[in-house]
């Protein structure tokens, strides 16, 4: 009995092993790719999703846009603009998305300048003409935007109390997960999603699903071993990433917008700020239960939200769905 059971140890320990190789070399593959630094969504491509931004906008003289450098909390180095009116205003932070950096937010940084605000553009980390360090889709990104609030607050055209932050997709969220802040007076949040585990097991099993289509073997009993494969690499990804940067994988904007404003008040000393949530309806990258959590744990604490959603399939596509409607919606909010 002693030597079968000594046996079903072995075995069990062998495949244990096997299977965390096959964990951390995919949680490696996987990581790598995902933090990457200087990745850049091309226009026209499937990645693009189909994104539509505003035509003819017209950006102000060259004299009042600022070239921008400024610091994270852990030293990395930001760089944007700072795009001044001409008297005390409100000031628009832009919150670009995942691999979507600023460069792309122009026409939306001059439509909102247009209607009477400052505007603060900036790339995060591994983005843009930032710092070319690994980007983690939300979780280190917190500090970038606090830097950016804590800039746009203190230029002199930028009105007391008044900076606003407009997020889009990943930049959405990370607006949500940013600590109450005495400056901000509202977060425009357009298409965020309410947990980070979810979105990457999904693009896990997106990446398995179309390399797994390319096999000329037997692809279909593969296949069967997608959630399991998916699961792999998400553990090994998560154990790597905390191992490199010291930080959780797992960003959680659900559990950020339900924590109850007297709480954040009390820990924090300000008060959180209002929402505007804007979501397609037919989003097929950051579902609408994404939403729909995110406005629930809102108002289960008592918090201000505001929602609109749009009959669109695109991912951030209600800007493109109504224009008009949209910036009423944003002009109104601001308060411009």
């Amino acid at each position: 009995m002693a030597l079968w059971f000594t046996s079903i140890v072995a075995s069990t320990a062998v495949v244990g092993l096997a299977t965390g190789g096959v964990m951390l070399v995919l949680g490696r593959r996987f990581i790598e790719e995902f933090t990457r630094p200087g990745v850049t969504v091309e226009q026209g491509t499937p990645q693009w999703g189909g994104w539509t931004f505003p035509e003819s906008a017209t950006e102000p003289p060259i004299e009042l846009q600022h070239a921008v450098t400024f610091q994270s909390a852990d030293g990395a180095l930001l760089r944007g603009e700072f795009w001044a009116q001409t008297r005390s205003a409100p000031t628009i932070v832009i919150s670009h998305g995942f691999h979507f950096p600023s460069v792309y937010f122009r026409s939306v940084a001059a439509l909102e300048y247009a209607q009477g605000a400052n505007i603060l553009l900036f790339d995060y980390r591994g983005h843009g003409k930032s710092a070319l360090i690994p980007t983690t889709c939300g979780n280190a990104e917190v500090n970038d935007l606090v830097a950016a609030v804590d800039f746009a607050t203190g230029q002199p055209e930028t009105s007391r109390g008044q900076v606003y932050i407009h997020g889009f997709s990943m930049g959405a969220a990370v607006a949500i997960l940013l600590p109450p802040h005495a400056a901000v007076a509202g977060i425009i949040a357009d298409s965020p999603y309410a947990r980070l585990d979810e979105m990457i097991r999904m693009i896990i099993t997106q990446i398995l699903d179309q390399e797994i289509s390319r096999w000329h073997g037997p692809a279909r009993a593969v296949r069967t071993l997608i959630p399991a494969l998916t699961c792999l690499t998400f553990l090994g990804g998560q154990l790597l990433f905390h191992a490199r940067y010291r930080r959780s994988l797992v960003a959680r904007p659900d559990q950020t917008i339900g924590e109850h404003p007297v709480k954040q008040t009390l820990r924090a000393g300000t008060m959180s700020s209002p929402i505007l949530l804007i979501h397609a309806e037919d989003d097929p990258m950051v579902a609408l239960h994404h939403a729909r959590r995110l406005v629930a744990a809102a108002r289960t604490a008592g918090r201000s939200i505001q929602e609109y959603y749009t009959p669109c399939d695109i991912h951030c596509g209600s800007y493109g769905h109504d224009p008009h409607r949209y910036m009423a919606l944003l002009q109104k909010f601001v308060a411009l």
